[in-house]
C-alpha cells in the first residue's frame, strides 16, 4: 500500500551542481526559514557534545518546562515534537481512526492530507476560491460538525493570510472533534494562542522553532493543549525522536525571546520592502502576515521559477493542476538576497 508523499525541492548542493555554482550562491526562497544564522548556538552545541553518547530523556521535562514558562501554561499542557511535522502525524494517529473524517481548508500545507491518509482517514476538502482565496469559514464550520479532526493553518501556508479569531472560535465551537491549529507563523502575526488552550479543551495548537526562532535544522517544536489531548499525543509519541542537542537549543532559544522578536521585526520590515518591489514588477502580491509572500505570476510561473533556479534562486512552485499553478511563493530573506532576486525577475519579466 502506498501513501502520498511530501514533494521536496532539490537540495542546495544538487541545485548548485546543476547550475555550475558554488553551494553558497544558492538562495532558498522556498523553505520559509529565517535569514539569520543561529550563531548564538555554538556554546550550546559545544556543551551538549559532551553527552551525545547518551540517549535524550524521553520525557523532555526541560523543554516542557521552558515552553510552560514562555507561554504561561502548565507543563502538562505541553507536548514536544520533532518539529510541527511530527506533531501533525502524531495528532492524526491519536485522534483519527480509519474511515473517520478530517476537514481541510485548501490550499494549505500538504502534510495534513498526508497525515490523514496515513491513518486511512477521510478528507473533506473545502476550497478557498481565487483570486483572493478568502477563508471559507461558513463551509468549514458546517463540515466541522461531523469531523473528528479539523486542520487549520493560522496564518495560512501557502497563502500568507490569517483567518479571523471569530472564524476560529466558531469552528472550535462547532465540532466535538479536535481542532488542530498549526501556528508555525504565529510570531509574524503577533498571535498568542496559549489563552485559547485554557478556554477550549478540544484545541491543540502546534508550534515550531523552525521559523521565528531560526532552528529549522534542529527539528524541534511543541504542542499546546488540554492535558487530556497532550496525554493522547504522548501515548503515540516515539521515545527519543528529538535529539538532546535539539532540546538544549530550543530551551536556550526560548530563554531569549527578545532575540526572536528582533528577528521577527526585521523580517516583517523587509517583507514590506520586498512586497513593494514585487508589485512594481507587475506581480499581484497577496497580503501576508507571515515570513513569505505569495505572488500571482501568470501562466509562465513554472518557467520563471526554472530560470531563477538556474541562477541559484529557489522559489516555491505549486502543482500545475492546482489553484496556485500560476503563483510563486517567496520567503523573506536578506536585503542582499532580495536584490539578487529582483534583478533576476526584472530581466526575466521584461
Amino acid at each position: 500500500m502506498s501513501f502520498p508523499k511530501y514533494q521536496w525541492q532539490p537540495t542546495s548542493a544538487e541545485i548548485a551542481a546543476a547550475a555550475g555554482l558554488n553551494p553558497d550562491q544558492v538562495e532558498r526562497f522556498d523553505h520559509n526559514t529565517s535569514p539569520f544564522p543561529s550563531d548564538w548556538a555554538a556554546d550550546v552545541v559545544i556543551r551538549q557534545s559532551l553527552s551525545l553518547n547518551e540517549y535524550p530523556a524521553a520525557s523532555y521535562v526541560s523543554l516542557r518546562e521552558a515552553v510552560a514558562t514562555s507561554t504561561g501554561l502548565d507543563p502538562d499542557s505541553v507536548v514536544p515534537g520533532a518539529g510541527a511535522d511530527e506533531l501533525i502525524l502524531l495528532a492524526a494517529r491519536a485522534f483519527l481512526a480509519p474511515g473517520q473524517t478530517a476537514v481541510i481548508a485548501e490550499p494549505t500545507y500538504p502534510m495534513y492530507g498526508i497525515a490523514t491518509a496515513q491513518v486511512r482517514g477521510r478528507v473533506v476538502s473545502i476550497e478557498a476560491q481565487p483570486p483572493d482565496f478568502e477563508f471559507p469559514a461558513d463551509e468549514v464550520i458546517t463540515a466541522a460538525r461531523d469531523a473528528e479532526i479539523v486542520w487549520l493553518c493560522v496564518p495560512s501556508n501557502p497563502l500568507g493570510s490569517r483567518s479571523t479569531d471569530q472564524a476560529v472560535a466558531a469552528i472550535i465551537a462547532a465540532t466535538d472533534g479536535v481542532v488542530v491549529l498549526d501556528a508555525a507563523y504565529a510570531a509574524f502575526a503577533g498571535d498568542d494562542w496559549a489563552p485559547w488552550v485554557d478556554r477550549y479543551h478540544n484545541l491543540l495548537v502546534l508550534n515550531t522553532m523552525s521559523k521565528a526562532y531560526g532552528l529549522a535544522g534542529a527539528r524541534v517544536g511543541y504542542g499546546l493543549g488540554h492535558p487530556d489531548l497532550i496525554a493522547a499525543i504522548d501515548g503515540v509519541r516515539p521515545p527519543g525522536s528529538i535529539s538532546s542537542l535539539s532540546v538544549e537549543l530550543a530551551v536556550a532559544a526560548l530563554a531569549a525571546p527578545d532575540r526572536m522578536r528582533s528577528a521577527v521585526a526585521a523580517i516583517t520590515a523587509e517583507r514590506a520592502r520586498l512586497a513593494g518591489y514585487l508589485h512594481d514588477l507587475g506581480l499581484r502580491v497577496l497580503p501576508s502576515t507571515t515570513n513569505f509572500l505569495l505572488c500571482e505570476v501568470g501562466p509562465q510561473a513554472r518557467s520563471v521559477a526554472d530560470d531563477l533556479m538556474k541562477g541559484g534562486l529557489v522559489t516555491r512552485t505549486f502543482p500545475e493542476d492546482g489553484p496556485l499553478a500560476s503563483y510563486l511563493r517567496f520567503t523573506v530573506r536578506s536585503p542582499r538576497a532580495h536584490d539578487r532576486l529582483l534583478s533576476a525577475l526584472q530581466r526575466r519579466l521584461s
